[in-house]
């Protein structure tokens, strides 16, 4: 692939085209691995600059970099409320909405995203590409998503996370409802309640640099530390027994049935069954109900 740089220098330059023949396999490789360092190369035609025309130079320069600030600090400020307005719906903007926390299937991720490049622990990694930023996600025990991850991109971050600090977080959201120290690492967590999830931006070490810039290095989305999700029957009939104040009833056994997880109009469920040990032991089947317990925490009797 030929990548063609017209380059315009000013009247004392002259004004050149640049070929670089990058084979079309290299230039995806190039595109999808972070930018590690900016070469800038001045051709000049032998002038020597007077005072007057260096003035005038790092007047433009300061002027276009003023410029290029304003306009990466509102990309920046762009991309914070567009994650901090999504996430009141449990998910993250870009390519990747419609996935939902607590709602979307491991197999819905892959469906949209395709497998990940890599797995690391609980996580399905996607790297960064093309401008699209990179993600993780991880799964309740149903397979549905606990956590979202944004890593932002690695080109041009400063328009994304890299451009977003602590005070542009205070500026634009307000005070954190708390602010964590990440253990282990020197890293800050200010997290932000939105609903019922929880935004956690975690300012560390900037991947593109390699260096401590005190700019958001990843956000996680979660569900909030108040909200109620059950991802198994055991957790349901151990929930729903907390719930009915039984927790030192020695009579009454909960019983998942198996654990499957059934759904009906009101959502996803547990059948959960009580049984007396003493009523079993008069000859009786000692059931004493069914309830079903979905997963966000309301239950009613089984008809």
């Amino acid at each position: 692939m030929v990548a063609i740089h017209p380059v315009k220098l000013n009247k004392y330059r002259k004004t050149i085209t640049i070929l670089i023949n990058i084979p079309k396999g290299k230039m995806k490789m190039l595109l999808k691995k972070p930018l590690t360092k900016v070469i800038t190369a001045s051709l000049l035609t032998g002038s020597i600059l007077g005072m007057g025309t260096l003035s005038e130079t790092v007047v433009h320069a300061a002027s276009t970099e003023a410029a290029t600030s304003h306009t990466t600090n509102q990309s920046a400020i762009n991309t914070l409320h567009d994650i901090y307005n999504a996430a009141d719906k449990g998910e993250m903007p870009g390519n990747v909405q419609g996935l939902k926390i607590n709602n979307s299937t491991k197999k819905d991720v892959h469906h949209k995203l395709g497998d990940p490049e890599k797995v690391d622990n609980q996580f399905d990694l996607y790297g960064w590409e093309m401008g699209q930023p990179g993600y993780g996600f991880a799964y309740n025990k149903d397979n549905t998503i606990s956590e979202i991850r944004n890593f932002g991109t690695g080109v041009e971050r400063q328009t994304n996370l890299g451009g977003i600090t602590p005070d542009l977080l205070g500026e634009q959201l307000g005070l954190a409802d708390k602010i964590l120290k990440v253990p282990g690492t020197d890293e800050t967590d200010y997290v932000y309640k939105t609903g019922n999830y929880e935004l956690h931006f975690v300012i560390g070490d900037n991947p593109v640099i390699d260096g401590f810039d005190q700019t958001v290095n990843h956000v996680n989305l979660t569900t909030g530390t108040n909200k109620t999700h059950l991802s198994s029957g055991t957790a349901a009939a151990k929930y729903l027994k907390h719930q009915l104040k039984m927790d030192n009833n020695e009579d009454i056994v909960f019983s998942d049935m198996g654990g499957d997880l059934e759904t009906d109009k009101t959502g996803s469920y547990y059948t959960i069954k009580l049984t007396s040990k003493s009523m079993q032991k008069k000859g009786g089947t000692g059931t004493v109900g069914l309830y079903k317990v979905y997963q966000d925490g309301t239950y009613k009797l089984k008809n």
